[in-house]
């Protein structure tokens, strides 16, 4: 990697037609090319100073590349990352955890690329509140998620002794308002529709194709997340004549679920085909956790190509909040999600209770 010097000169300067003027007083500006073009500002206006610094990036950027930094060298952001990363591999995270932090450093890697950093010691706290304010997320708690990511990574660095001092220490916190943790958003019916259509247009290989499309209509019929879709056996979907049920237990809670869906789901069920009797959807190629995380980026897939901005477990909240529209009592769809407790169903869904609503109306106008 090279890294070329050239002047950004004044309005005002005489030598604007030549950007390697080396002695008029405008600021030296670096570009170089790495995974993308980059440029940034020397912080001089003297040639010989920003040719040190150059020099400095280019050697880092050699040593990183060919493996010749010297034992007690300072450790790279590509060499820290991977030793976080085989750390929380040893926890037995999920996978989709695993691909959130993964996804997160990627993040990180880039802007240091951009940024000329190589050593995780030389990431600053501006480094870091620059690149923050930069962040796509509309949600605030998408945002806290992915700071409380980011300092997760610092505090090992510190704790490995790969740094000295933590530059998150200071980063200031993200502010949720007090309905944002508990906020749900499900798919309407337009965008559920065109998740759908998409799937066939998605680049999906033609098996994976069904499988996704078949795995996103059982979330949504059956309100299960996606590794309980994922991972449900065969045995799981009983059918009694025309009709079919689900019938599992919640990987997460042990809880159990017992639920019908509609009849052409179950025998578009039954037609997936992945080499395993023993599950719908896993085919036994890869891990059951292998096969949740590959189903999480394929539905990434399908999602981008229908231009709709939704998760997996967005189709279990459209099953309930589908539920509660239609006037279905809160108890049961608690008792339809598999949770432990109708407390939980009415912190995240409460807002659409419209049968308990209306017995409440009804109560109220009855004391009148």
């Amino acid at each position: 990697m090279r890294v070329i010097l050239y002047k950004r000169h004044k309005a005002s300067c005489e030598h604007r037609g030549d950007k390697t003027w080396q002695r008029c007083g405008c600021a030296v500006w670096m570009a170089w090319h790495l995974n993308g073009q980059h440029r940034k500002s020397a912080k001089t206006n003297v040639w010989a100073t920003a040719q040190k610094l150059a020099a400095k990036i280019e050697k880092d950027h050699t040593d990183e590349r060919l493996g010749t930094t010297t034992p007690g060298a300072p450790i790279t952001v590509k060499d820290a990352i991977k030793i976080f990363t085989d750390s929380k591999r040893g926890e037995d995270l999920a996978p989709n955890t695993l691909g959130k932090y993964a996804l997160t450093l990627s993040r990180l890697q880039a802007v240091c690329d951009t940024e000329g950093i190589y050593h995780v010691k030389n990431i600053t706290l501006s480094v870091l509140t620059t690149w923050r304010a930069k962040w796509p997320f509309e949600s605030p708690l998408a945002k806290r998620n992915n700071q409380e990511r980011v300092k997760g990574f610092f505090k090992f660095c510190v704790n490995a002794g790969i740094i000295q001092t933590n530059p998150c220490a200071q980063l200031s916190s993200i502010q949720i308002k007090s309905d944002e943790a508990t906020r749900v958003r499900p798919f309407e019916p337009k965008e559920y529709q065109k998740i759908l259509a998409a799937v066939g247009k998605s680049g999906l290989q033609p098996h994976n194709a069904a499988r996704v499309k078949a795995c996103m209509q059982l979330q949504r019929w059956s309100g299960l997340s996606l590794v309980d879709a994922v991972c449900l056996p065969t045995a799981g979907l009983v059918q009694a004549g025309d009709s079919f049920r689900v019938v599992t237990k919640r990987a997460k809670t042990g809880t159990a679920i017992n639920n019908n869906i509609p009849p052409a789901l179950g025998q578009e069920l039954l037609k997936v085909k992945n080499g395993n009797q023993s599950y719908i959807f896993i085919s036994g190629a890869a891990t059951p956790k292998g096969a949740v995380s590959t189903f999480d980026k394929m539905y990434r897939q399908v999602f981008r190509a229908a231009g709709v901005d939704g998760t997996s477990h967005m189709l279990r909240h459209t099953f309930s909040v589908e539920l509660l529209k239609a006037g279905v009592d809160i108890r049961k769809v608690s008792k339809a999600l598999g949770h432990s407790s109708v407390t939980i169903t009415e912190k995240y869904y409460s807002k659409w209770n419209k049968a308990q609503q209306d017995i409440l109306d009804g109560d109220l106008a009855t004391a009148w």
